[in-house]
């Protein structure tokens, strides 16, 4: 079976069946691990996608600027 299809139990039920030895350097291999955690992951591909449109909309107050600029000082004393 390849890991990809275990669930977490299942493969915690084989970490727990390895000799002692052995689940000790899994253990330490896996605090090694640096890597950004999944969430972390995801939370930067939503930064870039936000940061990929930023800018991208397209607002009528950015097309009649003129004219909305006209009515606020029209309202001023």
């Amino acid at each position: 079976m390849s890991t990809s299809h275990q669930t977490l139990e299942e493969i915690l039920a084989q970490a727990r069946r390895l000799p002692e030895d052995q689940r000790r350097r899994l253990v330490a291999d896996l605090q090694a691990d640096k890597a950004a955690p999944a969430s972390e992951i995801c939370r930067q591909n939503a930064m870039k996608r936000w940061l990929a449109r930023a800018g991208g909309g397209h607002a009528d107050i950015s097309s009649n600027k003129n004219e909305h600029l006209a009515e606020i000082y029209a309202t001023k004393p």
